[in-house]
């Protein structure tokens, strides 16, 4: 199914983005404010924008929906995890967002908490993408009728290109790039 293949492949972005995340906060020091609150807004704006709205969006509205009338039910097993771990990872996000909004210098004990809430997603994340890859999908794949798998495609697609003609898709790409690029080694 093509639409799990490009699921996957935004996976790959995902992934980078979060070890330029993590590659960051480990150099960060106490004292260089506005530089690093800007800086978390913008790993906060691309999970926010790629991850969440982008690239959930398809997985919530299309992939699972159609998973759940086709059988797999959304309130228990993999969907409802997955679910789940979409829920803990916004809320997870909006911890950093307060951060990154905060006007006062950030207290060290701050900084512990930047760190930490950053592993944690990080982890999350990671753990949510190995389910969604080695699990979900693959049952999806197996278990739909081609019928289904084809209109999900279909649906993807047209998500893509109408986040493709307003500029949306690159603007996010761009900015996952420049993440990756200025902070892994």
């Amino acid at each position: 199914m093509e639409a799990t293949e490009l699921l996957m492949n935004e996976h790959r972005l995902i992934e980078r983005a979060l070890d330029a995340m993590d590659a960051w906060v480990s150099t960060l020091n106490l004292g260089s404010e506005s530089d690093d609150k800007t800086e978390l807004a913008r790993f906060v704006s691309f999970i926010r924008e790629f991850a969440d709205a982008h690239h959930h969006s398809k997985e919530e509205d299309i992939l699972f929906v159609a998973m759940g009338e086709h059988g797999f039910p959304r309130h228990a097993g993999p969907i409802a995890v997955m679910l789940h771990d979409h829920d803990l990872g916004r809320s997870l996000v909006g911890a950093l967002d307060r951060l990154a909004q905060q006007p006062a210098a950030w207290s060290e004990e701050e900084h512990g908490t930047l760190a930490g809430t950053v592993r944690d997603l990080s982890t999350l994340l990671r753990q949510h993408i190995q389910k969604e890859d080695q699990i979900l999908y693959p049952m999806a794949n197996a278990r739909l009728p081609e019928p289904v798998k084809e209109e999900i495609d279909r649906r993807c697609k047209a998500f893509e290109e109408q986040r493709i003609s307003s500029g949306e898709h690159q603007r996010l790409r761009e900015l996952g790039d420049a993440l990756i690029e200025a902070h892994t080694p």
